[in-house]
């Protein structure tokens, strides 16, 4: 009953490979018994096993994620009547670690160096650095999607629409984190985007092209292919350092961050949280948390309007 209440919805990747994988998979332990019997000390077992059988115990944070995939699976039990609540389920304890955010001094250190690769037409491994790769980053800081092949790597032509005043795509995000979303860009994000068509062209001639790095059918490949270019364009910029390790996740938060910080205060998280794929818990935790109070933030605070 666990595998049919699961297989109802459209989960995000990284539910499924928590309730698929074959030997551990949430639905390899929990797929026999029946939904409604399922208790806080059954999923205490699971643990206990699945820590059992590797060299290092599960860490909190993933033991976290399987119960979050646990209680969506629950829910839908509950929606569907064969459960009037959701039982206790156990508790993690968390500790933030987040990635490491670029600041905007060594973001424009970052592209100077991109750009000086590109005049010298530097390869990494035998591929050229080229303005398109360049263009990719900056769209993350402007888009706010994550470097994955869920998201950035798997947006398409077909997935863009320019919309309004101001100028933004509308894009449509099918594998993001939190699932199926419509998410808009920042301005800036339009013009990187046209730099990408053929000129003068009025659509793209494939619409099921990847807009990045498309000559790359394996996105794993293209996504390694892009994770070296920006390593090296690190090194070129003297930004490599052991303490604060950077990765093009990096440029999402920097893009999260600097539009809270640049706001000053007068950007609504809710809608930002939604438009990112994430949670104004998220938000609050790893950014506002962090951030100075600037006059203009007070002066917003006590606004009436």
């Amino acid at each position: 009953m666990l595998k049919a209440q699961a297989n109802q919805t459209n989960w995000p990747e990284s539910d499924r490979k928590l309730l698929y994988r074959q030997k551990d998979g949430l639905l390899a332990h929990f797929g026999k018994y029946d939904v409604t019997k399922i208790t806080n000390r059954m999923v205490r077992e699971y643990f206990v096993n699945l820590d059992a059988s590797r060299k290092k115990p599960l860490a909190a944070s993933t033991k976290h994620k399987h119960v979050i995939t646990i209680r969506k699976v629950l829910s839908l039990a509950v929606e569907d009547g064969l459960m009037k609540t959701i039982p206790l389920l156990p508790k993690q304890k968390t500790v933030d670690n987040p990635r490491h955010a670029v600041t905007d001094q060594t973001y424009k250190g970052f592209m100077k160096a991109a750009h000086e690769c590109v005049e010298e037409r530097m390869k990494v491994r035998g591929v050229t650095i080229r303005m398109h790769y360049v263009k990719m980053f900056k769209f993350v800081v402007h888009s706010f999607l994550r470097p994955t092949e869920g998201e950035l790597f798997g947006i398409k032509h077909k997935d863009m629409t320019i919309q309004g005043d101001p100028a933004h795509l509308e894009m449509v995000v099918h594998g993001g984190k939190t699932g199926l979303r419509t998410s808009v860009t920042m301005p800036l994000g339009v013009l990187l985007y046209r730099g990408e068509l053929p000129p003068l062209a009025q659509k793209v001639e494939d619409e099921n092209a990847y807009v990045w790095m498309p000559e790359y059918p394996n996105r794993t490949t293209a996504i390694n292919t892009a994770t070296r270019i920006f390593n090296h364009i690190l090194e070129r910029a003297s930004l490599v350092d052991a303490d604060i390790k950077l990765s093009p996740y990096s440029l999402r938060h920097y893009a999260l961050r600097s539009r809270l910080q640049s706001s000053n205060g007068k950007v609504n998280i809710y809608t930002l949280a939604k438009n990112a794929g994430t949670s104004v818990d998220q938000l609050e935790r790893f950014y506002l948390k962090s951030m100075s109070i600037s006059n203009a933030m007070i002066e917003n605070l006590h606004s009436r309007d």
